[in-house]
């Protein structure tokens, strides 16, 4: 019996035992074709009506003099005899039994002498049960990075439901491969809204993809002081000119202009409202020549009496103590604090009392603390936070020019997460300013998801979160850590019945919270040390690909699957970097 190595590369070989056990699965194969039989390659084992999904797990490569045991004597020696190869051994993994289109773990061994040949286009996809609808995050590939071609993996909506955790090096693709998957998103799912969290700037981007952008955009007090410094104004139509401008200029030489990308402005478009004196501007429409899609910034600030009651909410920095105390102390700061808001509350608790102690006067925090006995460290643990919320610059935004005032709040939220897609510009913010932010924006996604899907359950938001080790870190106390653990599981567990899906990204996956890791079904490996390898489950035999992978090649395991896989992808939406 003999091969075609056009069609077939080789036999299941009686030499060595094929074997199935509880396990391992394994077979060998010979060969004599001039083929390269790189480790991790998928081969097919045809064995009376049943085939075989095989991956390769070792290739040896033999000179008959080795069989001999013939020593060599020089180098003389070696270089003067011929090269007389026997025939190739290839040990295979025997990952998937197939018959009549149903595909099952291995069971029994292929038969002696089965022939054994390269898959057809479509075929490993097929035989590894992958998911035919979803996602297209990748073409299969091998470990050293060569596609598959013809064979795509695709990640369910279940999946991402169930919640994706994606980590890698810096440089190793996480970005490209988040940009990807929103760009699928909004392609092709157009009852999703897509919700980034950009600390950089690179989500921004997908508008050179032709997609229309709305990008929320913290503004702080320095900002709209810097943006309305010179000039009177005679109305608020000119303020809102200045302050337009000088967001526009800002936010396209932050976002495009420091990364090399050049936008050339054809149209700005403001929609305001007024509240009180105030002219909120709500939507700044940029539209640009060429083929970038519409950009829509929103200003956005948090007000105080929205975030007073809820300070634990968007800032997880409160004791467990000073949480019990705190609604307390908030109801007689009401009456204490003029103006009541973040800055009154601040200068009122940290100004001198009437109330002397040890010849000197007590601060209004301390003599408040004494009459409330409470433990002085809980209370300049709210001192604390709420001078970490006035110095965010994102509460109270305003500036006043004579009778003119012109401030920024809230948006609505129900225009900004109808489908699309949706980043909030967080590279501008402070540590506590962005946590701010995104707690935030996350408990509005949650409280707007409700009502939506329970009306349309095809309604779903995908939530990006790049850096996830900033928001959701280790915690540092028992206080934070059951903070930080509410917010987490409120978004992925509780949020799942609301349609939101998380997909959470980092390269420092030993300051991510363990719930993090807990909660994500599948995990997507890139480049990455040892030890985190190591601590997110990966096989020893698969870590030594994945210290030096190139960029672009990850390991994925989910519950979608089942068997994990390799996977290579390149840019598909806009990327610098």
């Amino acid at each position: 019996m003999s091969i075609d190595c056009r069609t077939e590369v080789g036999l299941i070989t009686r030499q060595m035992p094929s074997e199935v056990s509880l396990e391992k699965s394994v077979a060998y194969m010979v060969s004599n074709c001039d083929e390269d039989f790189s480790v991790g390659d998928y081969l097919v084992i045809e064995s009376n009506g049943t085939n075989y999904l095989a991956r390769i797990a070792a290739s040896r490569i033999e000179d008959i003099l080795s069989v001999a045991k013939a020593p060599v004597l020089s180098l003389e020696h070696e270089l003067g005899m011929d090269v007389s190869y026997i025939p190739k051994l290839v040990a295979l993994e025997l990952i998937a039994e197939c018959s009549n289109d149903k595909c099952a773990p291995p069971s029994r061994p292929p038969k002696i002498r089965s022939v054994v040949r390269v898959p057809r286009e479509g075929e490993v996809a097929g035989m590894l049960m992958l998911p035919r609808d979803g996602i297209t995050i990748g073409n299969l590939s091998l470990p050293n990075g060569k596609a598959v071609e013809g064979n795509y993996a695709k990640l369910p909506l279940s999946a991402l439901n169930h919640h994706v955790l994606i980590v890698g090096t810096t440089g190793s693709g996480k970005t490209t491969l988040m940009k990807n998957m929103a760009l699928e998103l909004i392609n092709n799912y157009p009852k999703a809204t897509v919700i980034s969290l950009d600390t950089i700037g690179h989500y921004h981007h997908l508008a050179m993809s032709g997609i229309d952008v709305r990008a929320i955009v913290p503004v702080t007090n320095s900002m709209i002081r810097r943006y309305l410094r010179g000039d009177a104004f005679r109305d608020r139509r000119g303020m809102i000119r200045r302050f337009t401008r000088g967001l526009v200029r800002d936010y396209l030489n932050r976002v495009f202009k420091s990364h090399g990308i050049r936008l050339s402005v054809s149209r700005i478009k403001v929609r305001g409202k007024t509240i009180g004196r105030t002219e909120v501007p709500l939507f700044i429409e940029v539209t640009s020549s060429g083929n970038a899609g519409r950009m829509t910034l929103i200003p956005w600030a948090l007000g105080s009496r929205a975030i007073l009651p809820r300070v634990n909410a968007v800032t997880g920095m409160l004791t467990e103590q000073a949480s019990m105390f705190y609604s307390r102390i908030l109801e007689q700061l009401k009456a204490k604090a003029r103006p009541y808001s973040v800055n009154g509350i601040y200068a009122y608790l940290t100004s001198p009392s009437e109330t002397q102690q040890s010849g000197r006067a007590l601060l209004n925090y301390e003599d408040l603390a004494r009459r409330m006995g409470i433990h002085p460290s809980t209370m300049e643990n709210i001192v604390r936070t709420i001078l970490a919320i006035k110095e965010s610059g994102i509460v109270d935004v305003k500036l006043g020019r004579g009778s003119l005032e012109l401030g920024v709040s809230e948006p609505n939220y129900a225009r900004i997460l109808s489908p699309g897609y949706v980043t909030a510009d967080l590279s501008r913010a402070s540590g506590v300013g962005q946590r701010m932010v995104v707690y935030r924006i996350l408990s509005k996604v949650y409280n707007f998801m409700g009502p939506e899907h329970l009306g349309d359950r095809d309604r779903m938001a995908v939530i990006m979160v790049d850096e996830a080790h900033l928001f959701f870190p280790q915690a540092k106390s028992e206080e934070e850590k059951g903070v930080l653990e509410h917010h987490i599981t409120r978004l992925t567990r509780l949020g799942r019945s609301r349609g939101i899906a998380v997909i959470f990204a980092t390269h420092m996956p030993e300051d991510l919270n363990d719930a993090v890791l807990q909660l994500t079904n599948t995990k997507i490996v890139l480049r990455s040390e040892e030890s985190v390898l190591e601590r997110l489950g990966v096989k020893a035999e698969e870590r030594r690909f994945l210290v030096t992978a190139e960029a672009g090649v990850a390991h994925v395991r989910s519950f979608a699957y089942r068997y994990p896989v390799y996977i290579k992808f390149s840019p598909n939406a806009y990327h610098v970097g």
